[in-house]
């Protein structure tokens, strides 16, 4: 049964009511003829080979208001990225769409001004696949709605884009971002690392360093760390970008910094998205963690780019007293919804997974100590890609060396 719950901070869009697929989109059609909806999809090569795209695909193949498509992805060679345009001319052949080669030669060399501007290490990950999708409609002038989905939704359906496009598209809303939130539940609930993690690190920060509004608008947040949002191509050309995994809650902070109050929401998609589920990372045999695999990655990048956004705009100092205490606070404010999480288990019928839990809380306390710790040599920073209008006024050429990138590919 859905709530009406609606938080001060942040104006939120419950999926009330089923309604009809042809008309919600015949709307959004007519908007859509002055304020065009583009979509980029950031991926891996490797997702062209498991079972989240074809579906995807097929859903898009039928929306009648895109008018674009950006595959933004990496980790593949010249004879990867050939195979990849095959694939999606023929699974999205009606609908206009492009391949962003990110490690390729010619973007690979853009990537790095960008990176040298921000005073930043070069590399590929999701969010600089994401910059780089958003740049490139910006720089061929669209002006409307940027959408942004994972390619790995394993049971995606096409009314999921309606919903997140509406409340931007939508002049009588007028929003300027709108944030996805939805279950991850099957024969357990998953989302473990918005789940042990993020939801017990905010309350946590907010008991170390007091409840400041960044942080009480986080807590409002239904899912942190879900990776589809749309947005006024304005507003979106003044964000900057994580260029890693800590994308999602970066730009949340981002967003609240700078969007007008009661301009930005989060919407409800309905139902559970079925992700791909990554491994933690962690051997329980020998207690040795892989930071550089599964969530381990995910989450030291997200702690990371959390107390960045603390200190950068709310001024935090590095208190070795407050930090000390963090991790102990996150531990206990972790085993309280354990707890609640068992329960909610029981009551639903599906799989206990609590000896698991209490594994990852355990590994999730000992990186957020890490980073304390890191956090007390060097005050952390916000590391983002820049802004595209502040990229661009510095650098005002950038804009046409990515056109000329894409015609030479097209």
């Amino acid at each position: 049964m859905p709530d009406f719950h609606q938080p001060v901070l942040l104006p939120t869009l419950h999926h009330l009511a089923d309604t009809d697929l042809e008309e919600r989109e015949g709307l959004v059609r007519e908007l859509a003829d002055t304020k065009p909806i583009a979509l980029v999809i950031p991926a891996l090569y490797a997702e062209i080979e498991r079972k989240a795209l074809p579906r995807m695909l097929k859903e898009l193949s039928s929306v009648p208001y895109l008018s674009k498509v950006i595959f933004s992805m990496n980790d593949m060679d010249a004879k990867g990225y050939a195979k990849a345009r095959k694939y999606f001319d023929k699974h999205l052949s009606g609908t206009a769409h492009e391949i962003l080669w990110n490690d390729g030669p010619e973007l690979d060399a853009l990537h790095r001004t960008v990176a040298r501007f921000a005073g930043l290490k070069h590399g590929h990950g999701k969010g600089s696949n994401v910059w780089m999708g958003i740049a490139s409609l910006l720089a061929e002038g669209h002006n409307g709605v940027i959408v942004c989905h994972d390619s790995d939704i394993l049971n995606y359906d096409r009314s999921m884009l309606w919903r997140l496009c509406l409340p931007v598209a939508h002049p009588g809303m007028g929003y300027v971002f709108a944030k996805s939130y939805y279950g991850r539940v099957r024969e357990r609930m998953y989302g473990r690392v918005t789940r042990l993690l993020v939801f017990p690190l905010i309350q946590a920060l907010r008991e170390v360093f007091g409840s400041t509004p960044l942080l009480r608008f986080l807590a409002m947040t239904r899912y942190p760390l879900s990776g589809e949002f749309a947005a006024d191509t304005e507003f979106l050309s003044k964000l900057g970008i994580a260029a890693d995994w800590g994308l999602e809650i970066g730009m949340l902070c981002d967003v609240f910094r700078q969007a007008p109050s009661q301009r930005f929401c989060q919407v409800d998609l309905g139902g559970n998205f079925e992700h791909k589920h990554q491994h933690l990372g962690y051997d329980p045999e020998t207690g040795q963690t892989d930071a550089a695999s599964g969530l381990m990655k995910m989450g030291r990048e997200v702690i990371r780019a959390l107390m960045g956004h603390l200190w950068s705009d709310l001024g935090f100092s590095a208190e070795q007293r407050k930090l000390e205490r963090l991790s102990d606070t996150y531990t206990a404010t972790a085993k309280v919804l354990l707890t609640r999480y068992a329960h909610e288990a029981t009551f639903n019928g599906l799989e206990q997974t609590s000896a698991e839990e209490h594994q990852a809380v355990s590994v999730f306390a000992r990186l957020i100590k890490q980073v304390a710790n890191e956090c007390l040599k060097t005050p952390p920073t916000v590391a983002n890609l820049p802004a595209w209008e502040a990229l661009i006024e510095k650098v005002p050429d950038f804009a046409d060396s990515l056109r000329d990138v894409r015609r030479a590919r097209a």
